[in-house]
């Protein structure tokens, strides 16, 4: 957390770009990659668990520069639908397990050369993550994860540290191309949906006002 600080402060302190402050905006498509608490899994079927680990994110970001080496951003990701199969033999279950992050934070610029410039970010990521039945060959241990119109059991909603770092090409002085590594932290709850650790790479395009 020290380190992550340090660098977003160094970043504010860096010789400036020639961007003066206002708002921009951003949006791109990446991977994301979901590190399961396996045991948080066991319970929902009988058989043997296969999950997938990765899926494709999306984010859509927007900010307003302070100065021209530090803005405040704020952003919305989609981190995967990734599936949870339970084999017993010949009966399957499966179940998505979805995940999005709204994100506030602080976002730091050092400029390097030649248009390129290094970006770091720290805050707050709000994450949301559902588990959803899918299939259901009769070895899902139902009743589970019942939906209403008004809410699902089998959801959950966290507050977590969120940071990021990535490499933006200014190829004017009002767009540029990032590519962006993200944080997401630790989403989800081990009783109602399982757990897992979220990180995304992405590639965006930012215009600036």
């Amino acid at each position: 957390m020290k380190k992550i600080l340090l660098l977003v402060a160094l970043f504010a302190c860096a010789p400036a770009l020639a961007q003066t402050p206002g708002w921009y905006i951003g949006g791109g498509v990446g991977s994301a990659k979901a590190d399961f608490a396996s045991g948080d899994f066991s319970g929902f079927a009988t058989g043997t668990r296969t999950a997938d680990d990765d899926d494709v994110s999306s984010r859509i970001f927007g900010g307003y520069r302070l100065s021209p080496n530090l803005a405040v951003e704020g952003g919305l990701a989609f981190l995967g639908s990734y599936k949870q199969r339970y084999n017993d033999g010949g009966n399957l279950a499966v179940y998505d397990y979805n995940a999005s992050a709204l994100t506030v934070a602080l976002a730091g610029s050092l400029p390097v050369a030649g248009g390129f410039s290094l970006i770091g970010r720290v805050g707050v990521a709000f994450t949301a993550s559902e588990l959803r039945l899918r299939r259901d060959d009769g070895n899902a241990n139902a009743p589970f994860c019942p939906d209403s119109w008004w809410y699902s059991d089998c959801s959950s909603q966290s507050t977590n540290l969120y940071w990021g770092l990535g490499a933006q090409f200014d190829v004017s002085p009002r767009w540029g191309i990032r590519v962006d590594y993200d944080n997401y932290g630790e989403v989800g709850d081990e009783f109602e949906t399982g757990r897992a650790d979220i990180e995304t790479w992405s590639v965006n395009f930012i215009w600036r006002f």
